[in-house]
């Protein structure tokens, strides 16, 4: 009997993860040639473009097309992103381009959750969670970057109080800037080093655009983002102030941002005061969604690390919140508050934790018992 369950105990991360590897395979043939496949990759790739050509990464009249409601092509990302597509760029035309961005980011989810320090159980349970979830598939398919940006988050995680970790912060923040938030944390739980590394890294990447932006590239992007009229309220755009008005609950919209805002801070500040250092950054990673006046269905990737955290030890019911994304848009900022408040539920609650599946990975990784 012992050996059956240890042979099945070795068995389940490879089904999962071949569970995993099909559905996203036969997930993203599907992509491929449909109305929707690339539609913000479009973006990117024409501005690096038109970087690559000397044009302005900027042109005239992005915001007042933005707040027209014409989204296609815009760009709306700090210079960094277009500057590190560039090579890309140069060697593929944008058909080529946009099914290596497609691999790239495959690449890069299977990687973000092979990284993880959970058991490989529980990173198999993510990887074939991850592969049916919607706002993977969704984000899979647009050519966004929430699925990079659940690998970095991944690299935080894992590596934070390294230079790697805070790296792969500074990262994050030039691709999402409500990645911010992970460093407020840092620096409430007083983690100076490994704030000053990313502040630090930052201030190396915004430097690295220069020869090719110019400051005029960065005085562009603040113009454009002062520019902008009410970004809650915008089709796909989902916050706590759509929902109020979803359901008739009234209150003005503004109230309802700042109640989400709250949250994430709220949730952000208490698990870096009150839990310990894995706990606390997982908490931050997951209010990344919530830290902004709005937030797409495909940020919900991002559910993917409260997800792997509580089933690594032992909450396997936390594998549920990634599949929160298939709910309809005006539950899904609930889905996104769960997912940055149920971290916070002592480990003492789990009944099997990861650590006594997995013995010695508490120890190697830091994923034991949070405090009360």
């Amino acid at each position: 009997m012992a050996n059956t369950r240890a042979a099945l105990t070795r068995l389940a991360p490879v089904l999962l993860v071949a569970f995993g590897l099909v559905m996203l395979l036969l997930a993203t043939r599907s992509f491929v040639g449909s109305s929707g496949f690339a539609y913000d990759y479009q973006a990117y790739d024409a501005a690096a473009r038109r970087l690559a050509a000397g044009q302005p990464l900027y042109p005239p009249g992005t915001a007042e097309a933005y707040n027209s409601g014409s989204y296609a092509g815009l760009y709306l990302y700090p210079p960094p992103p277009a500057v590190a597509l560039m090579p890309l760029v140069a060697v593929a035309p944008p058909d080529a381009a946009a099914m290596a961005w497609l691999w790239l980011r495959l690449t890069a989810l299977a990687l973000g959750i092979a990284i993880l320090p959970i058991s490989a159980l529980a990173r198999a349970g993510t990887f074939a969670t991850a592969s049916i979830s919607f706002p993977v598939w969704y984000d899979l398919n647009l050519g966004n970057t929430s699925v990079l940006l659940v690998a970095l988050s991944a690299f935080i995680w894992r590596f934070q109080g390294r230079a790697l970790g805070s790296v792969a912060l500074a990262i994050s923040g030039v691709l999402r800037y409500p990645f911010g938030i992970a460093l407020i944390g840092w620096i409430a739980a007083k983690r100076w080093r490994a704030a000053a590394w990313a502040i630090g890294a930052g201030v190396v990447i915004a430097a690295l655009t220069l020869p090719l932006v110019g400051l005029n590239g960065w005085l562009g992007y603040l113009a454009i983002v002062r520019g902008l009229g009410d970004v809650s309220s915008g089709p796909n755009n989902l916050s706590l102030a759509t929902t109020a008005q979803a359901f008739g609950i009234p209150g003005p919209s503004a109230m309802w941002v700042f109640l989400q805002i709250g949250v994430a801070l709220a949730a952000t500040l208490f698990a870096a005061r009150r839990r310990d250092p894995v706990t606390a950054v997982v908490v931050s990673l997951a209010a990344t969604i919530l830290f902004f006046p709005f937030f797409h269905p495909h940020y919900l990737v991002q559910l993917l690390i409260p997800a792997a955290f509580l089933a690594g030890r032992g909450q396997w019911w936390g594998l549920a919140l990634p599949l929160l994304g298939w709910l309809p848009g005006e539950l899904m900022p609930f889905a996104a508050i769960a997912g940055a408040l149920l971290p916070l539920i002592p480990a003492r609650w789990a009944t099997l934790s990861g650590a006594a599946a997995f013995p010695g990975a508490a120890a190697e990784f830091g994923t034991g018992p949070t405090r009360p």
